[in-house]
């Protein structure tokens, strides 16, 4: 189980443009904070207002030198769609086969307990620092009780503010 000071696990995604996506690679050229946010999908309103407000905060992030990358269960078109139309400036990938989710222990939905649109990643949030260490998480088994984008920046400024 993946616990705070692990090396962040790698994965590789396709970008929406097709090309490979290695997490670990992008970690060496990027040296900021990456916030990883696993989410349900497009089809989800929560999912919707949080990429939205996390959008709205993006300022807040940059000063913060934090790199929000979004990962889904959901098909790569319907993710597409959903960029689009909030206008997200973060990368959003899709992970139909679990790649990056699995490693971080991002919990999914098998639709035996109740009916919820099938199988699905369920939310989770991992900061990872610079020096690729998974530094704070957040797994959720459903849609609410997620952090906001203000919890997440006092969350961020105090790890920062204390990290050795």
């Amino acid at each position: 189980m993946l616990q705070t000071g692990d090396t962040a696990p790698d994965f590789t995604l396709r970008t929406e443009s097709g090309e490979s996506f290695s997490f670990h690679s992008h970690l060496e050229k990027d040296d900021r904070f990456h916030l990883l946010v696993f989410f349900r999908g497009e089809w989800c309103p929560v999912c919707n207002d949080q990429l939205k407000e996390l959008e709205q905060n993006s300022e807040t992030f940059k000063e913060l030198n934090t790199h929000i990358i979004a990962i889904s269960t959901d098909e790569e078109q319907n993710l597409k769609k959903m960029k689009d139309r909030h206008s997200l400036s973060f990368p959003v990938f899709s992970d139909v086969d679990r790649v990056a989710g699995e490693p971080y222990g991002v919990q999914y939905h098998n639709g035996k307990l109740y009916d919820d649109h099938g199988e699905h990643g369920e939310p989770a949030l991992f900061l990872v620092d610079d020096q690729k260490r998974v530094v704070y998480f957040d797994i959720q088994t459903g849609p609410f009780g997620r952090p906001t984008a203000e919890d997440l920046r006092k969350t961020i400024k105090y790890i920062k503010k204390t990290l050795r």
